[in-house]
């Protein structure tokens, strides 16, 4: 069986609250009954005292023998003058003489109801003990004292009396029940504090709990909220900010559990597009070159003419691979390549300059809008690449005799290259297939079988490589942007 730490706490308490209860009241009442104890004791050794020496200045002074049996009732009566209260005589051996309420010994309280009486303190005195002892009738405490008589050192008698205590005993009973209230009431405080401050430790608790089980079924959402200024705060805050740590953790190894499964489906469409790509112009060739060595006599035009398509096939063969090798470098993100500052603007008026003739064969102008004093610190190979691939990508599928517009531009942390052009535009759907390998767009004012469809693959990972970011809007029939982001590289100090 599972028991709360509140049950547990509970019961704990009310256990020890029981046994210092009752140890407390036994402690107290020992107290209270020694201090009375003592109080009677002092009264009686003190009377006692007093007694022997009046009997004995009595005897003296009225020059009587020393017997009780002779003047009883002058000597009870002075006796009982003397301590102020009723007093009996007996005889050392215990017979009575004289009871100065002349009720033949007989003890009885005010209002006349007698005192059971077993004569043990009595027995005591014949004895040669004085003793006393306490009895209580209803809520009146009476003590009985009985002490031998001596003069002269000779016993002559016993003498017997009664004194009322009540007062002493009620207070001593109402300071135990005082106590006892006092005591429950602060175990009460006590337990009333305690049990709210452990409120405060297990209603947290019990939400951790909560949230641990719910992260144990894959929910990270929603967090532990604790507002205490303490340990406990603490340890909530500590365990948000573990339970958000591990969500993103697992949230990363979901990403990338995904990204790699992604990665294997397009490693393996890469693959089979390669396989493709790459057949198409080896058919070819070897469709030529079987050609040439079947057929025993050819003239020279079918020469020339299978020459120039195995050329044709060769140079389209050498570029794909050259790409492929380029796409899978930079995927490999080589840490030892040469890296350098480079001025963009520069860079961008020299590709610019090269792509001129290409522009100018479809009546295409090209528009700059550059800003100075832009640097990145790249290679520059991968970023003539990139931009040499998107101005030969809007070439090729703008109008004739439209404009392509080049803007260059920053912000404090980022470099910007836009590219307008005025072409075809791209369909929706097509826009996400835009960046796959070997993917070649339509309405190109070029044979599409030209393109080997690698260009925009080879933007994007080297965008991706300088951790940029590439955005692409198009319209039909009105055109094609493309937003190109790259952080800048602001920390110079550190490469001198």
């Amino acid at each position: 069986m599972k028991f709360s730490i509140k049950y547990k706490f509970v019961t704990g308490f009310l256990f020890i609250l029981c046994i210092s209860f009752n140890f407390i009241t036994f402690t107290v009442n020992k107290i209270v009954a020694s201090n009375n104890e003592k109080i009677i004791t002092d009264e009686f050794l003190t009377a006692q005292r007093d007694i022997s020496m009046y009997l004995n200045q009595y005897f003296i002074i009225n020059d009587k023998n020393i017997d009780l049996n002779e003047t009883p009732n002058k000597i009870g009566l002075a006796l009982s003058s003397k301590i102020n209260d009723r007093i009996i005589l007996y005889s050392k051996d215990g017979e009575f003489i004289f009871d100065s309420d002349y009720n033949n010994g007989i003890l009885y309280l005010n209002n006349g109801i007698s005192i059971e009486d077993d004569y043990s303190d009595l027995n005591s005195a014949i004895h040669g003990e004085a003793a006393y002892k306490i009895s209580k009738t209803g809520e009146i405490y009476k003590v009985i004292f009985s002490k031998p008589l001596y003069v002269n050192g000779d016993n002559i008698g016993i003498l017997r009396y009664t004194k009322d205590y009540t007062d002493l005993f009620l207070n001593g009973e109402g300071m135990i029940f005082n106590i006892k209230i006092l005591v429950v009431a602060v175990f009460i405080m006590l337990f009333i504090f305690t049990y709210f401050l452990l409120r405060q430790i297990t209603i947290p608790l019990i939400k951790l709990n909560k949230a641990t089980k719910e992260i144990a079924l894959g929910n990270f959402e929603g967090e532990v909220l604790i507002k205490s200024k303490d340990e406990i705060g603490e340890l909530a805050d500590s365990f948000n900010i573990m339970k958000n740590k591990i969500g993103d953790q697992i949230e990363r190894i979901k990403r990338d559990r995904d990204d790699l499964i992604k990665s294997e489906s397009h490693r393996k469409a890469f693959y089979d597009n390669v396989t493709h790509e790459i057949k198409t112009p080896l058919t070819i060739i070897d469709g030529y070159t079987q050609m040439i060595l079947d057929e025993e006599e050819l003239d020279g035009k079918l020469i020339f003419k299978a020459a120039s398509k195995i050329k044709k096939e060769s140079n389209k063969l050498k570029s794909m691979i050259i790409d492929i090798l380029n796409i899978s470098k930079l995927e490999s993100q080589c840490s030892n390549e040469l890296r350098e500052k480079v001025e963009m603007k520069r860079l961008i008026e020299t590709i610019c300059s090269e792509m001129k003739v290409r522009a100018d064969k479809y009546g295409i102008s090209i528009n700059k809008n550059l800003e100075e004093k832009i640097y990145l610190y790249a290679n520059l190979n991968d970023l003539n690449s990139m931009i040499v691939n998107i101005i030969d990508n809007s070439i090729k599928y703008s109008n004739v005799k439209s404009t392509i517009t080049i803007n260059l531009f920053k912000d404090k942390e980022n470099c910007y290259l836009l590219v307008e052009d005025e072409g075809k535009g791209i369909r929706e759907d097509a826009l996400q297939n835009i960046f796959a390998p070997f993917y070649r767009g339509e309405n190109s004012l070029e044979d599409r079988k030209q393109g080997n469809g690698l260009g925009l693959a080879i933007v994007k990972s080297i965008v991706s490589k300088y951790d940029g970011k590439i955005q692409i809007e198009s319209e039909i029939n009105v055109g094609t942007k493309i937003l190109i982001r790259i952080p800048l590289f602001t920390n110079w100090q550190q490469l001198n």
